[in-house]
């Protein structure tokens, strides 16, 4: 099996791609091509630093501002099991001595 591999770059504004071709060729003369493409972009994006006036804030009295807790979470029911577990103990051979 032969193989030819080949590099592109492309330049497609904003961005550059680089495309990898392969090409393999069999004995029998089949013809396999793949490709992989890697897009970057030319430049970083540089976004605009925010100013307070963009936000069309609304000047507020603080004082109706305030923190409203959550609601108290219901109370939890035990089943009434206070037994430990050993995390660490062979779950195989407890399988086999009980006999499920």
């Amino acid at each position: 099996m032969l193989t030819f591999m080949s590099e592109q770059t492309l330049d497609v504004d904003p961005y550059i791609v680089v495309v990898k071709l392969w090409i393999y060729v069999t004995e029998s003369f089949e013809v396999f091509v793949g490709y992989e493409p890697h897009w970057y972009l030319k430049d970083p994006p540089v976004p605009p630093v925010p100013r307070v006036e963009d936000f069309g804030l609304v000047n507020v009295d603080p004082a109706l501002l305030h923190v409203v807790p959550p609601p108290p979470a219901p109370p939890v029911e035990g089943n009434g099991d206070n037994e430990i577990i050993d995390l660490t103990s062979d779950t195989e051979s407890e399988m086999t001595r009980h006999q499920w």
